[in-house]
């Protein structure tokens, strides 16, 4: 028989190629039963052959590129490093502790379930999964699993696609562990998931978000770890919505209304401290109708001057246009719609009151300005002060956010 063409390879020619069955083209290839045994059988070969090298004793990485593997069976690999690059897994993927030394797999495409063998076990080689590709098919609920298993060594998934469900359900890592750049097409549940050293989720893309306030806990003491607070802050908003949902639940079994009304107005009004733009425009929304009532209750020898309930009425059927053009239009640019809301709050506003210069506006949203006169004051507003004291308090601790330094 013909030996194959590939340099350093003593396997057989596969059928009419010049090349092995592992070194063949595979593109769109599968095999069958006994053509299964013969590339088990080859690998098993080929390892062997391997462990006879100065390579293998020097401690080198046994590379197997570019191959398309219908079978898997990992159990031939005791004792030697393994590393698979440019490949791609037709079937499941079953690893355990005792398969290798040290086993990475790099820009590889995987097709079926990947899964640690023997759950509540402990994996004690590294396991480096990088720039791979976990597909998602349509007829198939394919899963990534690593549920059940204590890492002791660290655990590498920097720039890997999962676009299937990912399942971390009672694991522990001792170790270190990556998941920089990682794209997630379900969402990601950590809440059962244990980490003794650092484990960084820089860059991560959540494609349907979180699966409960645990997880956004999680990655958000990563962040306050490194001190990357711009990114510690926009999960610990997710963890305030999280918790928020919670309260949702609370409120249907009649438990914490005002707890989750809190939570609710803090949201609202900033996106729980996380957006000084939303904080922004809602004081110059709640000014504007503050400052619009306090046109309407300016008197001059004890009757209302501009009290005049057809400007009313065209006011408000002004602010419903608005509202109306606004959503029509859908603009998703938060800064272009928010503005074009302020725009429009601001001339249904001159119209109606014609303070040109927002000298009535500006005294309006000083809190403050009712203890410098001995203007009255009445209960209405007073509500709005407290309303736009609390929006101006929320729009410093926003910016604050976003620029403080621990």
């Amino acid at each position: 028989m013909c030996k194959c063409s590939q340099k350093n390879c003593d396997l057989e020619v596969f059928e009419n190629n010049d090349k092995c069955i592992l070194h063949c083209e595979k593109d769109e290839w599968k095999l069958d039963a006994k053509e299964n045994q013969y590339f088990s059988d080859c690998l098993k070969n080929l390892i062997s052959e391997y462990k006879k090298t100065d390579d293998y004793k020097n401690g080198y990485l046994l590379e197997l590129e570019s191959l398309v593997y219908p079978l898997h069976n990992f159990a031939y690999f005791k004792e030697i490093e393994v590393h698979f690059e440019d490949s791609k897994f037709i079937n499941d993927v079953v690893l355990s502790s005792k398969d290798t030394k040290f086993i990475q797999f790099f820009n590889c495409d995987f097709y079926s379930n990947f899964r640690i063998l023997g759950n509540l076990g402990t994996f004690d080689k590294e396991l480096i999964i990088r720039e791979c590709i976990f597909h998602k098919l349509e007829d198939t609920n394919v899963i990534f699993n690593l549920s059940g298993t204590n890492f002791e060594k660290y655990v590498d998934l920097r720039e890997t696609k999962f676009y299937r469900k990912t399942e971390f359900d009672d694991s522990s890592f001792e170790d270190n562990v990556f998941f920089n750049n990682c794209y997630f097409s379900d969402k990601l549940n950590l809440e059962n998931t244990i980490f003794y050293e650092k484990v960084n989720f820089f860059n991560i893309k959540l494609d349907n978000g979180i699966s409960n306030r645990e997880t956004a806990r999680i990655i958000k003491d990563s962040f306050e770890k490194q001190n990357n607070i711009i990114a510690a802050n926009e999960f610990y908003a997710l963890e305030m919505k999280e918790r928020e949902k919670e309260l949702e639940e609370d409120i249907k079994e009649g438990k914490n209304f005002l707890e989750w009304l809190v939570f609710k107005i803090h949201g609202i009004s900033s996106n729980h401290s996380q957006d000084w733009l939303l904080a922004l425009y809602w004081i110059f929304i709640i000014g504007f109708i503050s400052s619009y009532y306090d046109f309407n209750l300016i008197q001059y020898e004890g009757k209302y001057v501009h009290y005049e309930l057809s400007l009313i009425f065209k006011t408000i059927g002004l602010i419903f246009v608005v509202l109306f053009l606004n959503s029509i239009c859908k603009i998703k640019d938060k800064l272009v719609n928010g503005s074009y809301f302020i725009i429009c709050f601001y001339l249904v506003y001159i119209y109606s009151t014609e303070d040109y210069l927002l000298s009535l506006f500006s005294k309006t949203i000083n809190p403050f300005s009712v203890m410098k006169t001995n203007d009255a004051i009445n209960g209405i507003q007073l509500f709005f002060k407290i309303i736009i004291a609390y929006l101006i308090y929320q729009l410093i601790i926003s910016i604050r956010q976003n620029t403080r330094r621990k």
